[in-house]
């Protein structure tokens, strides 16, 4: 049972690698070299932060809801990322493969999984397409981004990107849940 399991394990992380490979190298471009390492900053903190303290401020009475909720949401499924960084120690795709493209000179030395950039483009994504479904093709659509960019830039595999979605998700799920509509 042990091995099969190991077994099992291997196979996922050898998929992650390569999957991670295609989008790191196969299908690099100079413009997606230009227009990745940009969408990437669209689930850092400063533009999340910045997109829901717009729409609270500025915001009709249902962008202000939908902005607060998303605050919450970030809030969460930030700590709940740092509680599995800071658990798993998984390294990040350039400290761990050899000639990953990156695109800073600066480089993260936290741990990889999971996508907190991901995370909270899907924590954004997910509250906004409570309030406004006829945009959430398009919002959706960016998280998505988001998290190819990570991969794309080298900072995470797949496997990272994908849990990041499902984190910042399910914490947007549980915030409209216990806050959406009828909380604020």
């Amino acid at each position: 049972m042990r091995d099969n399991i190991k077994k099992f394990l291997n196979l996922i992380h050898h998929g992650d690698k390569n999957l991670f490979f295609l989008f790191n190298h196969k299908i690099r471009c100079k413009y997606l070299d230009i227009i990745m390492p940009k969408i990437t900053h669209l689930g850092g903190a400063t533009f999340s932060l910045f997109v829901c303290l717009f729409f609270y401020l500025f915001g009709k009475v249902e962008a202000k809801s939908a902005a607060l909720e998303a605050l919450i949401t970030l809030t969460g499924s930030q700590g709940v990322v740092q509680f599995f960084k800071k658990t798993i120690y998984r390294k990040r795709p350039y400290l761990d493969l050899p000639n990953v493209n990156t695109f800073w000179k600066k480089l993260l030395k936290d741990y990889s999984f999971p996508s907190g950039h991901t995370a909270a483009g899907f924590s954004i994504a997910a509250i906004f397409a409570f309030y406004f479904p006829a945009y959430s093709y398009l919002i959706y659509s960016l998280a998505a981004l988001v998290g190819v960019s990570r991969i794309y830039t080298g900072m995470h595999y797949p496997s990272d990107v994908l849990s990041g979605a499902l984190v910042g998700t399910l914490f947007a799920f549980i915030t409209h849940a216990l806050t959406g509509t009828n909380g604020f």
